[in-house]
């Protein structure tokens, strides 16, 4: 049996190679799960089916917005106690994670029950689509405990450093939703509803799977009783970081509706299939990175509750640096033969070497991505988070907005893409001088421990 990854000792390469893969693998099976999902809904139900479930997304998004902020947070604070040693911290966590799990989940279930017509109706959805929403949604919210809950307890256990245990589970609840989705749909003839039951079920087994991780004793920190508390010192230091994830989601699906709404005021319905195709695969090749660097906060924050702060040097500058050569080596393949990867998504749409053109300079953007990622991992790990939530904000306020509003006023849709790439590199760029400034004042810190 191979031994676990030492964060206070092993080397940040050593580090890097133990936990990206299964950090990388657990995204790449969530990207799957949710095309599979897609499959399922429009061979077993409908297109109209299909449609009804995917106009929920961005109400499901406050779901998975509340689930950063809760996992973010909670991940946070416990690696930081890790390396200091705190155990009356350590016993603090899970018990304040539950609390807020069910409360949050409480507010969402009633709001989704309770206004289900409404927010499909808010979503523009009509006829067989409105009540494919309606149905999916009323069943989906049912189970929100379960998606908050295991979601977040399950960050408690990347943040000990335990990805590939943490990415057990993942693969677990994604096999069970793969098998149980087209035995709710058609054999036991639940239609669009069996698929929110599908997702509840699969949710419930990684909740329990989570759970018997803690009560059994295999976690690596002090778990303390299993019980639901709210204490302000955790849910302020929660709070502190959870709201920086919380705000960078939302903001990231305002950027999403902002330029696809672009797109459609300056070109035409091709024009957006294209667009929409470009999205996937940049989306596509940056699930893997992301993987890559969401193990960068374990080791960051489980020493800089050490005060190990040269360690916490060393690993941003190596997670860094591999986040950008794997996107490099994802990337070469799609820059030397980008019609093949977008006739493979739209194999109907034809597309001209200008509109190829595209999806070569948005990926060019694509190498600074893990520069400001980890930057702001970083700043989250070690507890500020109200420096990554300003950061945030800033980038939509001073670069998105007034970039995706000017370049396309002025060059029409090529425009759109220039300032797509341009924002994303001069966000990087910006992260990279703040990381820079930052990781200085820990060098000066490392000169005054010697």
């Amino acid at each position: 049996m191979s031994r676990q990854p030492d964060l206070l000792k092993d080397s940040p390469w050593k580090l890097m190679k133990k936990l990206s893969l299964p950090g990388i693998l657990g995204m790449m099976v969530l990207s799957i799960n949710s095309l599979v999902d897609s499959v399922y809904l429009g061979n077993l139900v409908s297109a109209e089916g299909f449609a009804g479930v995917s106009l929920l997304f961005p109400l499901t998004l406050i779901i998975s917005s509340v689930t950063g902020f809760i996992a973010a947070g909670s991940s946070s604070v416990l690696s930081r106690a890790i390396g200091a040693g705190n155990k009356s911290v350590q016993r603090k966590v899970i018990p304040n994670l539950l609390a807020l799990s069910l409360i949050s989940s409480v507010i969402l279930m009633l709001s989704g029950l309770l206004l289900s017509e409404e927010a499909v109706s808010l979503m523009g959805a009509e006829g067989a689509v409105y009540q494919a929403g309606v149905d999916y949604l009323k069943v989906y919210v049912l189970g929100v405990f379960f998606s908050i809950y295991g979601l977040s307890a399950n960050g408690l256990i990347r943040s000990e450093g335990r990805i590939r245990q943490a990415m057990t589970y993942t693969i677990t609840a994604v096999v069970i939703n793969v098998i149980f989705t087209p035995i709710f749909i058609d054999l036991l003839g639940l239609g669009i509803a069996g698929a929110a039951w599908s997702s509840i079920a699969s949710m419930l087994v990684y909740s329990l799977l989570t759970t018997l991780y803690f009560v059994c004793g295999k976690a690596s920190f002090v778990t303390g009783t299993f019980g639901i508390r709210i204490e302000k010192d955790i849910i302020r230091e929660v709070a502190s970081v959870g709201f920086s994830a919380l705000t960078i989601q939302l903001s990231n699906t305002a950027r999403q509706f902002i330029a696809f709404r672009s797109v459609t005021w300056y070109g035409s319905a091709h024009d957006l299939v294209v667009f929409s195709a470009v999205f996937r695969l940049f989306s596509f090749v940056a699930v893997p990175a992301m993987g890559l660097l969401q193990t960068l906060q374990p080791v960051v924050g489980v020493n800089y509750g050490a005060f190990k702060l040269k360690r916490c040097i060393q690993a941003a500058r190596t997670f860094r640096l591999a986040g950008i050569f794997l996107i490099c080596l994802l990337l070469l393949p799609l820059m030397l033969f980008p019609g093949q990867f977008i006739g493979f998504i739209i194999p109907d749409e034809p597309v001209t070497n200008e509109e190829l053109n595209y999806l070569r300079l948005i990926l060019i953007a694509l190498p600074f991505l893990p520069v400001s990622t980890s930057a702001m991992i970083f700043f989250q790990a070690i507890g500020e988070g109200k420096q990554a939530t300003v950061l945030s904000m800033a980038r939509q306020v001073l670069l998105f907005i007034p970039l995706i509003l000017l370049i396309p006023y002025f060059k029409g849709l090529d425009g759109i893409y220039y300032a797509l790439v341009i924002e994303n590199v001069a966000f990087a760029i910006s992260l990279w001088l703040l990381l820079t400034l930052k990781l200085q004042k820990f060098q000066q810190g490392t000169s005054l421990q010697s």
